[in-house]
């Protein structure tokens, strides 16, 4: 049997050091039948002219004349993709040789959209991290699921699949669309949810590739810069928001069912009802924030039967969401906390005789900036004062 022609984008941006070894591993596959789409985003360093001098008929290179930024570049080469199926490869990451042959063996014997794999985490010399001191790789160990419990796990913990490792059936993207440009920071997120929504994936349980993050995570597009974790946070507040507005009622009554308030829904306005007392509840970046639920709620205050529903089933009515407009909406503190870390070691940096006092609370300084939740700021503000002060 003929295999199918597998289309393989990569969207590069300032990766002189790593464009041609991500380029290779997508060569070197034992699935031969490929084509390879790369498009330089308008990159300052040298990775243009390393790309000029490629000369495998495969491989097709595109020069940008203005930087797009890699949202509006993977759709762009998208769109360029002549192959049945879409895999997706960081500029900065390598596949090992079997990844495409595994995975397309599984797309071609079973009825799913979409296939992952688990990764290996890499540095920036291509080792392997031993632990989680970089980033948290137990995040792409899922086990396989249903689409309904993706959402659900999607919804108390984030995203659990790593991009570079999918492989996607083209007349999926036709249906769902491509990625949203609106989202800079979580846009593979925000297409998964969609992509589950609709269809069933599967994640081979073997480590096909690796996945290079960052000692310095400023260096990544998902880095840990300020703006970044607050593009994060607000990316993610509309993804949530979205996963609500638009899962099926099928979709959330199966993979919610913990959640639920009544077992045994069968009207759309307990549906609706649900979903706002979940979101009352949600707690996302150790934070109890009601915005979330406020704002699906507004759409549907003004709805006779679902306030009807409020009153008469959950014993809840207009008065008690006014109370809930009315109550304080908790902010998330990342980038306070970040800050705060930040001015603590400049101070220990530049004050030496604080030094012992700095390394005295180190430990709980760190929980705490590991924590981001307002009860450990307090502490985080109260050291901050004493080694301001320099009181022992």
């Amino acid at each position: 049997m003929n295999k199918p022609l597998v289309s393989v984008i990569i969207a590069s941006y300032n990766h002189e050091k790593y464009i041609i070894d991500a380029i290779n591993s997508v060569l070197n596959q034992t699935y031969n039948n490929i084509e390879l789409i790369v498009e330089d985003d308008y990159s300052t360093d040298c990775s243009r002219k390393l790309l000029k001098k490629i000369e495998d008929k495969r491989v097709k290179i595109i020069l940008s004349k203005v930087n797009k930024g890699t949202v509006k570049t993977y759709n762009h080469l998208l769109k360029m993709c002549h192959g049945k199926y879409i895999a997706i490869l960081g500029s900065d990451d390598i596949w090992y040789p079997e990844k495409l042959d595994i995975q397309m063996k599984y797309l071609l014997n079973n009825d799913v959209g979409a296939v992952f794999s688990l990764a290996d985490i890499i540095d920036e010399n291509g080792n392997k991290y031993l632990n989680d001191e970089i980033y948290n790789s137990s995040i792409f160990n899922s086990s396989n699921l249903k689409q309904s419990d993706w959402l659900r796990l999607f919804y108390e913990s984030g995203n659990h699949l790593c991009h570079p490792s999918s492989i996607i059936k083209k007349d999926v993207l036709r249906e769902i669309g491509y990625f949203n440009c609106a989202y800079r920071q979580l846009h593979d997120f925000e297409f998964w949810i969609r992509l589950i929504n609709k269809y069933n994936i599967k994640v081979i349980n073997k480590k096909l590739l690796g996945y290079r993050r960052f000692k310095n995570e400023n260096s990544n597009l998902s880095g840990g810069s300020l703006q970044n974790q607050l593009r994060h946070i607000n990316e993610y507040y509309y993804i949530m928001l979205s996963l609500f507005n638009n899962i099926s009622d099928k979709l959330f009554i199966d993979g919610f069912k913990k959640y639920l308030i009544n077992k045994q829904i069968t009207t759309k306005e307990q549906i609706i009802c649900e979903k706002y007392f979940i979101l009352l509840g949600n707690k996302s970046f150790d934070t109890n924030n009601k915005k979330l639920a406020l704002d699906f709620m507004f759409k549907y205050i003004n709805n006779e039967k679902v306030l009807k529903c409020l009153k008469d089933e959950y014993k809840y009515n207009l008065n008690d969401f006014y109370r809930e407009t009315s109550s304080f909406i908790e902010l998330y503190p990342t980038p306070f906390t970040v800050e705060l870390n930040k001015e603590v070691k400049n101070i220990v940096k530049s004050r030496d005789n604080y030094k012992k006092l700095y390394e005295d609370n180190q430990k709980e300084l760190n929980d705490i900036y590991n924590s981001k939740s307002w009860r450990l700021m307090e502490k985080l503000r109260k050291i901050l004062v004493v080694i301001r002060n320099g009181k022992n």
